[in-house]
């Protein structure tokens, strides 16, 4: 037996009355023209007859997982800072980044391409600028004691960190001041900080040698082998705050003899990751493991998604296939209509952008294979609910992944899965589940060489936003349908 469908007599009739006068008109137009021929048939009575239905009963069960791992790797924004959420428990973060060289450090004297010798170029300063990138979570009103380790050993390029990676950090901060986040504001756009002139000196010995050219970054790596970790003192519980990576130690110098300022420029947009800790005890989420599948009857009939922590809500159709097989049934449209509990704090917001991505049995994201090397590089990308589609399971009938905004009226994200239901009534799709996900960053991110790479990243993003979905009606699927007999 079909679910529950409700018919759209009204839609019919009322389109059929607003073109009975016009098919009226049309007809007196031709009679002229097919009163000069001889009669024929012009059409035959459909022999099945045809309905329009639609249906919001079909089920969506709800469970929350946790992923084994989150990559953090060279994302686009450093979070700094640890928040406490009533839902989530205590979340912390703390940055690790290298030093990168935007432009070569060749210095000259005025007015002449004369490289000037080291004896007279004089060091002044050095301070390290943090330019906020609009995020933050918790409360903004609180201080906080911002800490700037240097690491003992340099990051590896070749790895691909995940929100538990660490990097041993010196015992002593490099710096530490006393902040008081202002993110929304244009009158603080970021936080300048005075750095030790030894870390500055030994930064200004690059001038004028092959480590301080951008074209040998191995070398420079090599001379500035230890970066930075970026955290907050353990006593605060005030709010995470996002940097982006155009922030930078900037070394001022001048010229023996003239009196004008410079200054070199080196980047936090080197090697970089975000580190993510949660402390769960108390919550409903407090014995949840990696690789572990909760479902909504265990905790209260609510789910949750928290992308930089790995916690996500699986979405299964278990009677879709049941649906389609008992009777001849074409989809027309399908909304998936998601409503999370909205937040009782403003400072602790759901995405604000919404993606869905294919899980397998064991919970691992379904994705395509990595084809070719170096910049033709292509592949790896998730399986992620398409505009339109899928025809075949190829990268490129997932190249436009559906990314749903929350809406304002009425935060909801809702999703189009009609071509997507219609792939897994065909056999393209299987029907295994999809799992919430928050994209951010570049949706095609690149690899070293200049090529499209894995675009995992783009999707398991390691932000700390956070959505409940409490009870059934959080998850409803509309689908509009045509059946024939």
């Amino acid at each position: 037996m079909l679910p529950t469908m409700k018919m759209l007599p009204n839609v019919i009739t009322t389109c059929t009355r607003s073109w009975l006068g016009r098919l009226t008109l049309l007809a007196g137009a031709v009679a002229g023209v097919l009163a000069c021929e001889e009669p024929k048939e012009i059409g035959l009575t459909p022999t099945t007859p045809v309905t329009v239905s639609y249906t919001d009963t079909l089920t969506v069960t709800r469970e929350t997982i946790r992923f084994d791992s989150v990559r953090s790797n060279d994302q686009s924004t450093m979070l700094v800072g640890r928040y406490t959420d009533p839902i989530f428990g205590r979340v912390q973060t703390r940055s690790f980044v290298q030093l990168s060289l935007g432009s070569n450090f060749v210095v000259t004297d005025s007015a002449t391409t004369n490289v000037t010798p080291a004896s007279r170029i004089v060091y002044d300063s050095t301070r390290l600028f943090l330019d906020y990138d609009q995020l933050y979570y918790g409360d903004t009103t609180q201080t906080q004691e911002l800490q700037i380790y240097r690491l003992t050993d340099s990051l590896n390029t070749t790895i691909n960190y995940d929100i538990s990676s660490n990097v041993p950090a010196e015992a002593q901060p490099l710096i530490r001041q006393t902040i008081r986040p202002r993110p929304n504001t244009t009158d603080s756009l970021s936080f300048k900080l005075t750095v030790p002139d030894a870390f500055g000196r030994e930064l200004m010995a690059l001038a004028n040698t092959e480590a301080g050219k951008t074209t040998n970054p191995a070398l420079f790596r090599a001379q500035v082998r230890r970066g930075l970790m970026l955290t907050t003192a353990s006593s605060n519980q005030a709010a995470v705050i996002g940097f982006s990576t155009g922030s930078a130690v900037v070394v001022y110098y001048h010229v023996e003899g003239e009196r004008r300022v410079r200054f070199q420029i080196f980047s936090l947009a080197g090697k970089r990751f975000n580190q993510i800790m949660a402390d769960r005890s108390g919550t409903a989420l407090a014995n949840l493991q990696r690789g572990q599948v909760l479902p909504a009857s265990a905790t209260n009939e609510r789910t949750f998604v928290q992308p930089g922590t790995g916690v996500t809500t699986r979405l299964r159709f278990p009677t879709l296939t049941r649906f389609v097989q008992q009777a001849r049934v074409a989809i027309n449209r399908a909304d998936l209509i998601i409503t999370p509990t909205r937040s009782t704090n403003d400072n602790i917001y759901a995405p604000y952008l919404m993606s869905l991505a294919e899980l397998d049995e064991k919970n691992v994201l379904r994705r395509t294979d990595v084809t070719g090397s170096g910049t033709s590089r292509f592949g790896g990308f998730p399986f992620i609910v398409p505009a339109t589609g899928p025809t075949d399971r190829t990268a490129i009938s997932f190249a436009r992944p559906q990314q749903v905004e929350l809406r304002d009226r009425t935060r909801d994200y809702t999703f189009d899965m009609t071509g997507y239901l219609q792939s897994i009534v065909i056999g393209i799709t299987p029907n295994t589940g999809l799992a919430l996900v928050a994209p951010g960053g570049t949706l095609f991110p690149q690899n070293a060489n200049g090529g499209v790479s894995d675009a995992t990243q783009a999707f398991l993003t390691d932000r700390v936003w956070r959505a409940a979905l409490d009870g059934k009606s959080s998850v409803k699927l509309v689908v509009f349908y045509t059946t024939s007999n």
